[in-house]
């Protein structure tokens, strides 16, 4: 990847070539390979490497040269996209939806060196898509579940069972778009934040993420959406819950890192962490979301003081 990072920024031809090529893999991989587990992974690796080199080129040339590379990226990626797809949709989708929230939020950062505050624009653009989402895609829900239940329906007559499975599946994803856009924006960022480290040979993105603290208003704002999430059950309040839960997640990881850091067989802790978040994040992820929050009070990065220190 960091050789990848190297070529792309060696200058404006180099950067819409590599960005461009690996979007067109990502869109054309799956029609051309069919729809498999292969494809799918590696359309969501080209994808993610896309993205990430988006936000590489805003985070070390700046907006201005950043957005023009990216534009003749779109334009080519849309263009083929039109002519082996016939429809341009893909790429234009792509630059809206993927490579605009990533400029934005690399510019951010670049310009105010604060993951914290990125990670909170991050939030403001999740409100956005959830605000487009149940005012201008109200028709969404409905049109994924009779494509879902269309296809099915070729395969073998639907049960009313699996139909009703199939509705609160697509209705958690509905609820999950949101957050797992954020989620995917805000790592897009940080994996760009910590090549572009790498590349300068500098720890201080390890220092940035360990001392990460969203703030006591924005953990204010934690503890009465969460629970009204819950308690009022409205899909867009759930929406916003979502994605403030994984707001936190990433300042309880910070808290994590902080405190194993300096541990004996930190690596093996950290992966034991990592595996469990990954595989039960419904209450690994919860309850790192919680330290998160509370971390906003009772500071748990601070050091303890020496009680043999004598002044």
């Amino acid at each position: 990847m960091l050789t990848l990072a190297r070529y792309t920024l060696k200058g404006p031809y180099q950067a819409a070539a590599v960005v461009g090529l690996l979007a067109i893999i990502a869109v054309f991989i799956v029609p051309v390979m069919g729809y498999t587990p292969v494809s799918v992974v590696l359309a969501f690796v080209t994808n993610l490497l896309a993205v990430v080199l988006v936000g590489l080129i805003i985070l070390t040339q700046g907006s201005v040269a950043g957005l023009k590379v990216i534009v003749v990226s779109a334009l080519v990626l849309s263009l083929a996209a039109w002519m082996g797809l016939n429809s341009a949709e893909p790429g234009l989708s792509m630059a809206l939806l993927q490579w605009l929230p990533v400029i934005a939020l690399a510019q951010i950062l670049r310009t105010s060196n604060s993951l914290a505050l990125t990670l909170l624009a991050g939030v403001v653009i999740g409100v956005l898509v959830i605000a487009f989402q149940y005012l201008f895609w109200a028709d969404l829900e409905s049109g994924w579940f009779s494509q879902i239940i269309q296809r099915r329906a070729g395969e073998a007559q639907i049960a009313r069972e699996e139909a009703e499975q199939l509705a609160q599946f697509v209705r958690l994803m509905m609820l999950l778009l949101a957050s797992s856009l954020y989620l995917m924006y805000i790592l897009v960022v940080f994996i760009a934040r910590w090549l572009q480290a790498k590349l300068a040979e500098s720890q201080g993105f390890g220092q940035e993420f360990r001392s990460l603290a969203l703030g006591k208003p924005a953990a204010l704002v934690a503890v009465v959406v969460v629970p009204l999430g819950l308690l009022l059950q409205q899909a867009w309040l759930i929406s916003f819950a979502f994605i403030v839960v994984i707001a936190f997640m990433f300042q309880g990881i910070a808290v994590v890192h902080s405190r194993l850091a300096s541990r004996k067989h930190a690596l093996g802790l950290f992966v034991l962490f990592y595996v469990l978040l990954v595989f039960t994040w419904q209450i690994t992820g919860i309850l790192t979301a919680i330290t998160g929050i509370i971390d906003n009070w009772l500071n748990f990065r601070k050091k303890p003081e020496n009680p043999n220190n004598v002044n």
